[in-house]
């Protein structure tokens, strides 16, 4: 059986996707939606999810309403971090409730997750899936809002300990991952067990993913990445180099080092917080930490010998390679 590329699935999704741009009365509500949607983005979780189900099946149409609830619940996670987060711009576009303002981008948020669990049900539909998906999503809604708040919790902190940062993004970004993988194979028809065991592989590739993502805001190249060099930095944001390094300084360097980190958000002088980095070998050791779970993910779907995860695996890897 034939295996769909990351280029095929992703184009099959946006065409679907805006063909079923949500609209009702009042259309107030609704506005918004259309209007993150169309933000873009990588869709790295709806294709997830149709590489999983593409794994059993040739034609991955069936899966298409599911990969657009999980579009839709990542896009209302990201609507309502950025109300938290106070945040101006994504993608360098204005964020949802600053365009619309906080009432309605909650509100808009709100009935995205709706919906997710709507579209979810009617993908199950035709193979009484729906329990099992929606109980998967479900369960994966909470995990994700105990990630956040440990995020938030961890503002409060002059750092976590990198086991407890590590442990946040399992949750808040991760598991997200894993659960477009295991979605889009109960929906295909797979075991449990096989289930679970590609969830665990996304779950780790998420952690790679998002230390990949902390080392491209310092060490990516601007042109590529889009963004500021430096981002997290002169937003105060601790990201895992942050939180590496200062847990490798002593006390009397622990202080200066949050004061310097404090400081860059207002003076956007990072100089010195690069400088550290770079004395401490912080993008070595980051990615050390990324190849690390990127091993453990291949390592887990390992036992999967009668499935083709040649695609998969390809398209993970160019996420762990990637430069932007």
């Amino acid at each position: 059986m034939s295996q769909l590329d990351y280029a095929s699935l992703a184009k099959t999704f946006e065409i679907y996707l805006e063909d079923h741009q949500l609209k009702g009365d009042p259309d107030t509500l609704y506005a918004p939606i259309r209007y993150i949607n169309r933000m873009g983005g990588k869709r790295i979780r709806p294709v997830f999810l149709l590489m999983a189900y593409n794994q059993w099946h040739e034609d991955i149409s069936p899966a298409l309403p599911a990969a657009l609830a999980l579009e839709y619940f990542h896009n209302f996670s990201l609507m309502h971090d950025d109300i938290m987060d106070e945040a101006a711009l994504r993608r360098g576009i204005e964020t949802v409730h600053i365009k619309f303002g906080r009432n309605l981008a909650i509100l808009s948020g709100d009935a995205m997750l709706i919906k997710c669990f709507e579209l979810l049900l009617e993908a199950g539909r035709k193979n009484n899936t729906g329990s099992a998906i929606c109980s998967a999503m479900s369960s994966a809604a909470l995990i994700i809002c105990e990630g956040q708040q440990m995020d938030m919790d961890f503002e409060h902190f002059d750092s976590p300990s990198e086991k407890d940062y590590i442990e946040m993004i399992r949750r808040k970004t991760a598991c997200l991952l894993g659960t477009c993988l295991k979605i889009g194979s109960l929906l295909a028809g797979a075991s449990a067990e096989v289930a679970d065991i590609l969830y665990k592989y996304g779950e780790n590739i998420g952690i790679a993913f998002q230390v990949r993502d902390d080392i491209l805001d310092v060490f990516g190249d601007s042109k590529l990445t889009g963004k500021q060099t430096g981002g997290d930095i002169l937003r105060g944001k601790k990201n895992f180099l942050y939180v590496h390094a200062y847990n490798s300084l002593s006390s009397s360097e622990q202080d200066n080092f949050t004061k310097a980190y404090t400081a860059a958000s207002s003076t956007g002088d990072i100089n010195f917080i690069l400088e550290k980095y770079k004395s401490l070998n912080v993008e070595t050791y980051a990615n050390q930490i990324q190849q690390h779970y990127f091993k453990q993910a291949v390592e887990s779907i390992d036992s999967l010998s009668f499935l083709n995860i040649s695609t998969l695996k390809s398209f993970s890897n160019d996420l762990m390679s990637r430069d932007h």
